[in-house]
């Protein structure tokens, strides 16, 4: 986990990290995230997003990305003064596991190195929601190398990875991380043509997690993404809110390139 280092304009804090994945991910030298604005003083805002922006510069990043509340009014306004687009609506969605069935589900097992290859393939061609995959501006051959390097690095990194197969083949996959009796549900999904297995795949996931002693559970899911939270609400899941994804592009004519090809990606930090 790359470490947080935070811009200070008065009382007004911004939070931000370097997260190479997404650079690696997305075919750039360097990206940027900001976890957390505090302060509402348009001035401050906008005098500490342009030091940040002179942290980019200097880190040849291509672009930098957030997500903030849909009623923080004033970060919104700071920010899209600032050049950042809103590129995605997402809710954050909890469940409590409290004894409840699941219906019919299908086995899950772990995934192992083996399945490192499937994984990415899996990954990078069965999603099309995300602050990446939903950036118009982005050459989705780079959203989608994102998420194949995703799940490697879930799968080398001290994150749990679960999968189904169906008549051999790899159907479906979910990757989480654990605290406790706590899990956060970082990916998951199935393979275009079984599509019709979700439920099931989603039945088996909760059932598994609920027999090892989980008590509650968070993902996010893209406002977008209407089968997805269709499916979770059927489960039982609710939303804590709702949430925009902004970004900021400082090198738009390479992000909307296709991705050159190369090799298979590596695992190498913890995202």
């Amino acid at each position: 986990m790359a470490a947080a280092s935070i811009v200070q304009r008065g009382a007004t804090a911004i939070t931000w990290r370097a997260t190479p994945w997404d650079a690696d991910g997305l075919g750039v030298a360097a990206t940027l995230e900001v976890t957390a604005i505090h302060g509402a003083d348009p001035g401050e805002l906008a005098a500490a997003l342009a030091d940040l922006d002179a942290i980019a510069a200097a880190a040849g990043a291509a672009l930098v990305t957030t997500r903030v509340p849909a009623d923080a009014t004033a970060s919104l306004a700071a920010l899209a003064a600032a050049g950042w687009a809103t590129v995605e609506t997402s809710h954050p969605l909890t469940l409590a596991l409290t004894g409840q069935r699941f219906g019919r589900a299908v086995a899950v097992a772990d995934a192992s190195a083996a399945d490192a290859a499937e994984l990415a393939d899996l990954a990078g061609d069965g999603f099309d929601y995300s602050r990446f995959h939903e950036d118009p501006r982005i050459h989705p051959s780079r959203a989608r190398a994102r998420y194949r390097r995703w799940i490697v690095d879930s799968l080398g990194n001290g994150d749990a990875v679960w999968l189904h197969r169906h008549r051999g083949a790899l159907a479906a996959l979910m990757s989480f991380r654990r605290a406790g009796d706590h899990v956060q549900l970082l990916l998951g999904g199935c393979a275009r043509d079984l599509t019709l297995i979700a439920p099931m795949f989603w039945a088996g996931v909760l059932a598994r997690l609920a027999a090892e002693g989980v008590a509650t559970i968070a993902t996010r899911v893209s406002a977008a993404n209407a089968g997805a939270l269709r499916l979770h609400e059927a489960f039982g899941f609710a939303r804590a809110g709702t949430d925009l994804g902004l970004t900021k592009l400082y090198d738009p004519s390479v992000l909307a390139s296709p991705l050159p090809a190369r090799a298979a990606p590596s695992t190498a930090e913890r995202t």
